[in-house]
């Protein structure tokens, strides 16, 4: 491996059958009480998003809490190169 070049990961869609880019991650804010995260629900590249939305929508339907934790709802973060989880960008339409 070259140290001289950053790890870069490059996602792709988690829509079946598809090797596409992923542009955005599907996910909801999630809280322990003491920590917290995006819960991903699965990547998107532009042609299913709509489709991996409202696939993590459903399975955020069924998700049964612990104590304290809590879970918001499910949305599109943009991906952006170099960013952690915490600093995506929440697309407030698509």
């Amino acid at each position: 491996m070259n140290e001289d070049k950053p790890f870069e990961h490059k996602p792709i869609c988690s829509a079946p059958n598809c090797s596409q880019p992923a542009v955005y991650k599907v996910a909801a804010p999630w809280s322990s009480g003491t920590s917290r995260e995006l819960k991903n629900y699965g990547l998107a590249c532009e042609a299913h998003r709509d489709s991996q939305l409202a696939r993590g929508q459903l399975h955020r339907q069924g998700l049964v809490l612990a104590d304290g934790e809590t879970v918001g709802q499910v949305g599109l973060y943009r991906l952006e190169p170099g960013k952690r989880d915490a600093a995506l960008a929440r697309m407030l339409d698509h």
